[in-house]
């Protein structure tokens, strides 16, 4: 069942009014039933999986809630770690590995060829498995009780609003909302209804309207050049901002109806300086959950002291995880590297800039300073773009090809010009970061919320008009569904 359905237009209504009208000792019951209708509707050899890595990730961390000793814990955090990290390998990179075996024995003059699979990958499972892992991790250093009801342990790893795309939630965080009765808050039911109604627009009206465009491009690269090809790399990217951070805002959004808080997954990430604050900004979940159990859990000492060519080999490695999450495609694997390579080499030049911003007069000057260093950690973000999908990595080449050339350049603006759905959705894109900074910084919120009662329901009247009238209502899933 997709957010942008008519499907949940009627299941979340009616979920949310049964959660308040049954006695709070059967309301996880209600969302664990209703988490796993949601998911079972893709299809029901996926739930096979997923109360597979329940079972097995709430049975491994019971067994460690008694061992008070952390070496005789290693086995059941091994076990979980095999189980549900296998089964993630297994449908999502059998293929990806059978497919470098085979070309490695190609080259080393073997003849013994694998099979190659093409499995059907269960939809959110990059999610949940690092959701559970995660728990179990927590339970392993004694940062977590394990829970005992293995109904509200379920309903943790499957609740619809982020079973699908998140936010990977910590076990600290939302088990114990389940164990505390919400009683009905409309300030926060308000805001939930706003945060979905905002990630509608930004879904149905900004992003599938921007594929449209950046489909054609990454489909056809070779019929693209110069600033069509530029242009279709740069709103590639707003096009997965605003389906993913439009599907987070939905899913929070949800949440917040019933009382639960979820974890935020953006904060404005094209305000950031450099590219390591836009990972600070951007899916924050993954990359929190990367930092914590990855990248702090790998060896940093040489001889004994911290050095920073081995944390700066920790950083490479973390964002090629990054990016091999998203998908086994060679593709992601660069798209990592690349953001952590621009990373190491700011860490690297950083006493050069320092010097260079001190000479230059820059220091001065903190405003120009600041847009240059946004615009420069745009720049890099949009030129990784070429790698980011599953297209073949040869036509990611012929892109970096053919945005040099230019000789078509006139013809090629005129039929951007022409282009309307394209104008309106460059448009809306600048209304979007506008209405988001005034949000953040401005404190629109609490202002909006001052007005009277008429003029909010006149500007939600307003939205949801919009919506009707400018939505691309084409059912189409969100970007991150595929990863």
């Amino acid at each position: 069942m997709l957010f942008n359905s008519i499907g949940y237009l009627f299941f979340l209504p009616a979920t949310v009014l049964f959660y308040y009208l049954i006695p709070f000792r059967w309301r996880w019951a209600l969302l664990l039933a209703a988490s796993y209708f949601f998911y079972l509707l893709w299809r029901v050899e996926f739930v096979l999986v997923l109360m597979t890595a329940t079972a097995v990730s709430w049975f491994a961390a019971r067994q460690m809630g008694r061992l008070p000793d952390k070496r005789q814990r290693v086995k059941y955090l091994v076990s979980v770690i095999v189980v549900n990290l296998g089964m993630l390998v297994f449908f999502k990179y059998l293929g990806f590995f059978t497919a470098v075996v085979n070309q490695l024995a190609g080259i080393a003059g073997k003849g013994t060829m694998l099979p190659l699979y093409s499995l059907l990958v269960p939809v959110g499972i990059s999610f949940y498995t690092f959701q559970t892992i995660g728990y179990t991790l927590d339970v392993y250093r004694g940062i977590l009780k394990p829970e005992k009801n293995i109904g509200i342990y379920a309903l943790f790893v499957s609740f619809f609003p982020l079973v699908l795309a998140g936010p990977i939630e910590r076990g600290r965080r939302l088990l114990p909302q389940f164990q505390v009765e919400h009683k009905f808050d409309p300030l926060l039911f308000s805001s939930g209804l706003r945060l979905i109604l905002w990630g509608l627009f930004k879904k149905i009206v900004i992003a599938d309207r921007l594929s449209i465009f950046v489909q054609a491009i990454y489909s056809e690269p070779g019929y693209f050049h110069g600033v069509e090809t530029g242009l279709g790399i740069v709103l590639m990217l707003m096009q997965v901002y605003a389906d993913f951070s439009g599907y987070t805002d939905i899913a929070i959004g949800s949440a917040r109806l019933m009382g639960f808080r979820l974890s935020p997954n953006f904060n404005r990430p094209f305000s950031a300086r450099s590219v390591a604050d836009f990972w600070s900004r951007w899916h924050i979940s993954l990359t929190t959950w990367l930092r914590d159990y990855v990248y702090f859990s790998l060896p940093a000492k040489f001889h004994g002291k911290v050095v920073k060519w081995r944390l700066n080999i920790n950083l490479l490695l973390t964002f090629v995880l990054v990016g091999f999450w998203h998908g086994p495609y060679w593709n992601f694997i660069i798209f990592g590297l690349l953001q952590g390579t621009y990373m190491v080499l700011a860490n690297i030049s950083r006493p050069l800039m320092t010097g260079f911003n001190h000479i230059s007069g820059l220091e001065k000057s903190p405003s120009l300073l600041k847009w240059l260093n946004i615009a420069a950690t745009f720049l890099l973000i949009s030129s990784s773009g070429f790698f980011f999908g599953q297209h073949a990595l040869g036509d990611s080449w012929l892109m970096i090809r053919n945005l040099s050339d230019f000789s078509h350049t006139g013809t090629a603006v005129m039929e951007l010009i022409k282009n309307v759905d394209l104008l309106a959705g460059i448009a809306l894109i600048v209304f979007m970061l506008w209405f988001e900074y005034q949000v953040a910084e401005r404190s629109f919120a609490s202002k909006f919320m001052g007005k009277h009662i008429v003029i909010r329901f006149a500007a939600y009247l307003l939205m949801v008009m919009f919506i009707l009238a400018m939505g691309v209502f084409s059912s189409q899933k969100f970007f991150y569904f595929q990863f």
